[in-house]
């Protein structure tokens, strides 16, 4: 069973981890820009913890092939 994910901080902590690599970390947040108008890095605060877009986040994740 998933753990539920509260924040955009707490995915971008999750990616980081099942990455290690900060520099493709990096390269993943311009393509989550690209796809969801979401900086993962740097979050507006109304969208860093707004459950819609933190689930629009996990789901392009996802598609890009990093289950969190």
């Amino acid at each position: 069973m998933a753990v539920a994910v509260a924040s955009l901080a707490d995915l971008a902590a999750r990616l980081e981890k099942k990455i290690g690599n900060a520099a493709s970390t990096s390269a993943i947040s311009t393509r989550l820009i690209l796809r969801t108008g979401v900086n993962l890095r740097q979050p507006r605060p109304e969208q860093a913890n707004d459950p819609a877009v933190v689930e629009k986040v996990r789901v392009a994740l996802a598609d890009m092939g990093y289950v969190l």
